[in-house]
């Protein structure tokens, strides 16, 4: 995901909390990704009861569009309703990576030549 996508969502995102102990089953969101992981966090060790464990989670949408295939649109709820943002794709700002890079190397070029 995008750097400036994930501020957002850090920033503006309604986060919901959750409480895991040992016994507790995972909900269906986090065994996919997280599922291995919070497992083992959440197993006793050596004179030990039991663990807890607090997590948030933030359900969030990447969505491409046929007819806008340079931009990518993330959708995750906030505290008003979900909200959408609209960011370049990766090739689209490869693409203008590019055209940045051959102009100041044009440019680098008619200094030197003019100089």
């Amino acid at each position: 995901m995008f750097y400036f996508a994930r501020q957002q969502v850090r920033e503006h995102g309604a986060w919901a909390p959750t409480k895991l102990t040992d016994n507790d089953p995972l909900y269906d969101q986090l065994t996919k990704e997280f599922g291995p992981i919070l497992t083992t966090l959440l197993l006793p060790h050596q004179q030990e009861i039991a663990r807890r464990a607090t997590a948030r989670y933030l359900r969030l949408a990447r969505v491409t569009v046929a007819e806008h295939p340079h931009r990518v649109y993330f959708v995750f709820p906030t505290d008003r309703g979900p909200e959408v943002l609209v960011l370049p794709s990766q090739k689209r700002t490869w693409q203008l990576t590019a055209v940045v890079l051959g102009v100041l190397v044009l440019i680098a070029l008619v200094v030197r030549f003019v100089t």
